[in-house]
């Protein structure tokens, strides 16, 4: 299957325990997360002059790679902003679906 580019918001309910997805809602439909098969971090500058990046450039983001209870997988990932002090700056987003 070729993946499916989705690029939309969505919510996300976390573990307490480990801070990690366990079910995000697209539209009104929710899905159940099985397994977190993957996950990374990623720090890196967007593509801009590389005498211009600045520490408050990087993105902030955490990775997941996920299958849901159907058996579907996706690509999500948290942005979790640049400014620690307003939650309104961190989100989350589905990339797309893989399976």
């Amino acid at each position: 299957m070729v993946p499916e580019f989705i690029g939309r918001d969505i919510s996300v309910t976390v573990s307490e325990e480990v801070k990690t997805p366990i079910s995000f809602k697209l539209g009104n439909k929710e899905y159940v997360i099985d397994e977190v098969l993957d996950s990374w971090s990623d720090y890196g500058f967007s593509r801009t002059n590389s005498r211009t990046k600045k520490w408050w450039q990087r993105r902030h983001r955490n990775y997941y790679h996920v299958r849901t209870v159907e058996g579907e997988v996706f690509e999500i990932y948290h942005d979790r902003g640049v400014n620690l002090k307003n939650p309104e700056y961190k989100k989350w987003f589905l990339t797309r679906k893989l399976q």
